[in-house]
């Protein structure tokens, strides 16, 4: 990039895989840590009420971490525009180191809560995504852009984005299996080490430089508007931040972002409380299952977008409709392998207990299968979407598009997780078997989730039809570049 070392990439990229491990460390064992700390038991199979305690305890601290998120997101991506990123990365990684410390310490639920509180900074792929394109030229800005075309820095742009999309994944891989692995013996030993894997602020400290979105070079017109950024109050940059909400053309998007935020939080929530509590697997098989879908995902973001691109003619608003609709069938295929598992679980021996139950081979595998194809299907919509947006913006504008991107979809992660948790404790549907069995509550989440998916299809087709209307003027923009964000799951 344009203005960014050798060095200073190398160390941002270097910092979200250590970041992406040490985050990841804690996916697989969350489950088994509050019902450890509620219960003080570590057996596999809970009762009725042990269980929807739990469940709607790990909803409720996914909620408040979000919420956390959701405050925090906006802040960085201004701090990014007015301190630059060699400050905002130290404040990140800090605050990272902070929250595990406590985690790695916590004897009661109420310190799993405060561990989250540091995280209102905890926001490092948000800062890596601003370290890279700050020096990326061209934006929606340009004629080029106007007319619907890709200019150089739109391709910089792209091709930084998806390295960085590869960093998150490798940490995302190793993350989940590592630290699954490591709760076999201790649940907070995937804690302990994330303290030392955020080491990252040593490294930004030493190599990065001070910069900020605005020192990129987009003619004298960027240059005037950087002076307005600085010269502006704290608090009217958050109001400005706040006003793309209004945007003809980024709100609508927005919104759709913030609706997909709802219906992916309340899946994800639920999906290894299903995993634990219906297929009992151990946080050694969790671990596995997520570095699985993380890998998929890694894999299909490589080497599978510029086909479904072609597919679609080169619009990711279109890409972003076909996300949805293969999320549709991805989320009830996997509600059907699940009820499927839950029928063909056998014994585990004659001397267990009635409810100890083993989960055939088989189903693990397909179990797997089906959940990498929610997440390549999640990837391709909510990345599809971060394309439309964050081209929309100049480059001195990026980090607070970023950062309120990001804070929506914290916010959706406030309401999601205990919907989630809550239809799947208490279950809505009604039936004798469905209820006995446990499909009751399974199958209220999956309902819930695609009656969402259909409205955020149906919103996204009326959001293109207008584009489409507009295509002959200079104010729509951009459809053919496609972005990847991991985070946004």
């Amino acid at each position: 990039n344009d203005g960014l070392s050798s060095t200073e990439v190398a160390v941002t990229y270097a910092n979200i895989i250590l970041y992406a491990i040490s985050y990841q460390l804690q996916r697989p064992v969350e489950p088994f840590l509050v019902r450890s700390l509620i219960h003080n038991t570590t057996k596999e199979v809970l009762s009725v009420e042990e269980e929807s305690s739990s469940n709607q305890t790990y909803g409720r601290l996914a909620s408040f971490f979000s919420f956390i998120q959701t405050i925090g997101s906006p802040l960085i991506g201004i701090l990014l525009d007015r301190i630059g990123v060699r400050k905002t990365s130290i404040l990140v990684y800090f605050a990272s180191a902070a929250s595990y410390w406590i985690l790695a310490n916590a004897t009661t639920t109420t310190w799993l809560f405060w561990s989250k509180v540091p995280t209102i900074f905890q926001h490092a792929f948000l800062v890596g995504q601003a370290t890279v394109t700050s020096a990326s030229p061209g934006t929606i800005s340009d004629d080029s852009g106007a007319r619907g075309g890709l200019n150089g820095g739109d391709k910089q742009r792209a091709v930084a984005l998806g390295r960085m999309t590869t960093a998150y994944t490798i940490g995302a891989t190793i993350g989940p299996a590592l630290g699954g692995y490591l709760a076999m013996g201790d649940l907070f030993a995937g804690a302990r080490l994330a303290i030392w894997g955020s080491i990252s602020v040593i490294l930004s400290i030493i190599f990065l430089k001070d910069r900020n979105n605005s020192d990129s070079t987009e003619g004298n017109k960027t240059k005037s508007d950087s002076q307005k950024v600085h010269q502006q109050s704290f608090l009217q940059s958050i109001h400005k931040t706040i006003s793309y909400l209004r945007h003809p053309t980024i709100g609508p998007l927005l919104f759709i972002k913030l609706l997909n935020g709802v219906s992916s939080s309340a899946f994800t929530t639920v999906l290894p409380l299903l995993l634990v509590n219906k297929l009992h697997l151990n946080t050694s098989q969790l671990g596995f299952f997520m570095s699985a879908s993380s890998l998929s995902v890694a894999v299909f973001a490589s080497l599978g977008i510029s086909y479904s691109m072609s597919l679609v003619g080169n619009r990711s608003d279109r890409l972003a409709s076909l996300g949805i609709a293969n999320r549709i069938g991805s989320i009830v295929c996997f509600g059907g392998v699940v009820s499927w598992c839950m029928l063909h679980m056998t014994d585990a021996d004659e001397t267990t207990e009635a409810e100890q139950r083993l989960l055939p081979n088989e189903g693990l595998w397909i179990a797997t299968i089906a959940s990498i194809a929610v997440s390549i299907s999640s990837h391709i919509h909510a990345t599809s979407l971060t394309t439309l947006t964050t081209g929309a913006v100049s480059a001195e504008q990026r980090g607070a598009i970023l950062g309120l991107e990001h804070g929506l979809f914290s916010l959706a992660r406030v309401v999601g997780p205990p919907f989630g948790t809550y239809l799947l404790s208490r279950p809505v549907m009604r039936g004798e078997f469905m209820v006995e069995s446990g499909f009751a509550g399974i199958w209220g989440v999956i309902s819930a989730c695609v009656m969402l998916d259909v409205i955020l299809f149906v919103c996204l087709q009326r959001w293109s039809g207008k584009q489409e209307i507009n295509m002959n003027s200079d104010e729509c923009i951009v459809l053919t570049e496609v972005r990847v964000d991991p985070h946004n799951e």
